[in-house]
């Protein structure tokens, strides 16, 4: 990879990450020179990632006005989470027999150490963990395509997440109890219930998304 294509991911990588963790809200102007001036390089790449951010409507771009970060609808969310519904309750039939029980274990005990003591993990540990538990899910099809493709939908996932998660108490342990009932269902190799307990799990994570936003 020659200096130029890696600076141009770098610029893609870097700009994304604002925008999923919401660093840069929706409907907030872009500024091109001052992610070229965080980044050490000139507006070029930045114009290129933000080009390739518009093709994964991440970001809208006007003529004469400039570029900002896509607003998030509630069209967004109930079509977001009606694709992660389809393709993860179908996707965990299929590798319900050949998932990692080991890696089922360690994110067993992950969740278990949620609220241990009294003490609340940050919102943010909890997103990766959770985000990691359902990227676990889809990559254990071996399904390249698949997966390129779920990543997109977790991009934009992630994003409606830190906008509308809020981390009470009462929610806290139904997600827990949630992402619990999954991984046993998986021990047990239950199809039904894998499926079952996952559905249920989205649309709850969905309701609870549309309730705030």
């Amino acid at each position: 990879m020659n200096k130029g294509l890696s600076l141009k991911q770098k610029a893609y990588e870097f700009i994304k990450n604002k925008i999923i963790t919401c660093e840069l809200m929706p409907g907030s102007d872009i500024a091109e020179d001052e992610l070229a001036l965080e980044l050490g390089s000139s507006r070029t790449p930045v114009r290129e990632a933000i080009l390739r951010l518009e093709q994964e409507k991440l970001v809208n771009i006007y003529p004469r006005k400039g570029s900002f970060v896509a607003q998030i609808t509630l069209k967004d969310i109930q079509e977001i989470f009606q694709i992660r519904e389809i393709v993860e309750t179908q996707v965990a039939k299929i590798v319900c027999e050949s998932i990692s029980q080991e890696r089922l274990l360690y994110f067993k005990e992950q969740f278990e150490k949620m609220d241990a003591q009294g003490k609340n993990i940050l919102d943010k540990e909890f997103f990766e963990l959770d985000l990691q538990f359902h990227k676990f899910i889809v990559t254990s099809s071996n399904n390249q395509y698949l997966i390129e493709f779920i990543n997109k939908i977790y991009d934009k996932d992630y994003r409606i997440r830190v906008l509308t998660t809020s981390m009470f108490e009462e929610e806290r342990k139904r997600n827990k109890k949630e992402h619990l009932d999954i991984i046993n269902a998986f021990l047990q190799k239950d199809e039904e219930k894998v499926e079952s307990y996952l559905r249920e799990h989205i649309k709850n994570s969905r309701s609870g998304a549309l309730k705030i936003l």
